[in-house]
């Protein structure tokens, strides 16, 4: 691992059950400030990013299962709850590289390994369709911050969640961030070249190691191409092929107001914005849907 220091990338980890947390009869609270200004610190002044696990502890304290589904919809909304309290302290103006209007903050409910059908994350600008989740190294576009939320999994190997340091690769290779990616086919997401793919994710990325069987951990990034961090995944694939399996996604993000604000953003990238359909099975698309092969020699472990 050239690139990547772990010992200082372990400082945006944040167990999230070593602060109190009010989740009582089936609800969740306000979270503690001090977890907030923690999320913050290392999102805006560490590594670019923040891993906050351990809620499947904070659950079993209070005689909840993360298994249940009202284990799994209370955990959630805390975690998507913790963004929701920092969104208003980053100041989109001074992280967006052309001005661009962002209304609201929205959550998104998605299948990281089956086919999402009838979907859309804003009806406001994409019309409704069918798609498998991208797990290439990319960028979702035109939302300077998101949040991932990840598992609880069932029947999953592999599915790593990946980080990826392109600012860091940038300024080494003095490339101009707005080179570095490409339009996905058939998709809103824009993905780092295949030539640059190697290197960044030999020196530059790491996969997290993460007991997405029995917990929810939400990873929330500094997402811009500009100055920010792209994110993958490792191939997932089933542990036992003749039964069904989940990797469920919660994806929280800012949407911009219009179809205008969106192309804005393309247009600032040389990109262009083409309408996404039904998903179908190409050659065109299959290194963007694909995870990123096992084994993979950057992998850090995230524990109590």
């Amino acid at each position: 691992m050239k690139r990547l220091d772990p010992s200082r990338l372990k400082e945006s980890f944040i167990n999230v059950s070593t602060f109190p947390a009010d989740l009582g009869e089936g609800r969740s609270a306000a979270p503690a400030g001090a977890l907030l200004d923690a999320v913050v610190e290392a999102v805006e002044k560490k590594n670019g990013f923040a891993v906050v696990f351990g809620v499947n502890k904070l659950l079993a304290e209070r005689g909840l299962d993360l298994h249940t589904e009202s284990g799994a919809a209370l955990a959630r909304d805390y975690l998507e709850g913790i963004f929701r309290a920092i969104a208003p302290r980053f100041d989109l103006a001074r992280y967006s590289p052309t001005p661009i209007s962002y209304d609201r903050v929205a959550k998104m409910d998605v299948d990281g390994f089956n086919k999402n059908r009838n979907f859309t994350p804003n009806s406001d600008h994409t019309e409704s369709r069918e798609f498998v989740t991208t797990k290439c190294v990319h960028f979702d576009s035109a939302t300077p911050f998101i949040a991932n939320l990840y598992g609880p999994n069932q029947n999953i190997s592999g599915g790593m969640p990946m980080i990826c340091d392109t600012r860091r690769f940038c300024q080494d290779k003095g490339l101009d961030p707005r080179s570095l990616i490409e339009n996905i086919p058939n998709n809103y997401n824009v993905a780092v070249k295949a030539e640059f793919s190697e290197e960044i994710l030999r020196d530059y990325s790491f996969a997290l190691k993460l007991d997405l069987e029995n917990d929810i951990v939400m990873i929330v990034l500094h997402n811009e191409v500009v100055g920010g961090l792209a994110h993958a995944a490792t191939q997932p694939s089933l542990t036992d092929t003749s039964k069904a399996a989940k990797r469920p996604i919660r994806h929280v993000e800012y949407q911009v107001a219009g179809t205008d604000d969106l192309r804005r953003w393309y247009d600032y990238y040389g990109l262009s914005l083409e309408k996404a359909t039904n998903h179908k099975d190409d050659a065109n698309i299959t290194r963007f849907v694909s995870g990123e092969l096992n084994p993979y020699p950057n992998i850090i472990e995230v524990r109590a």
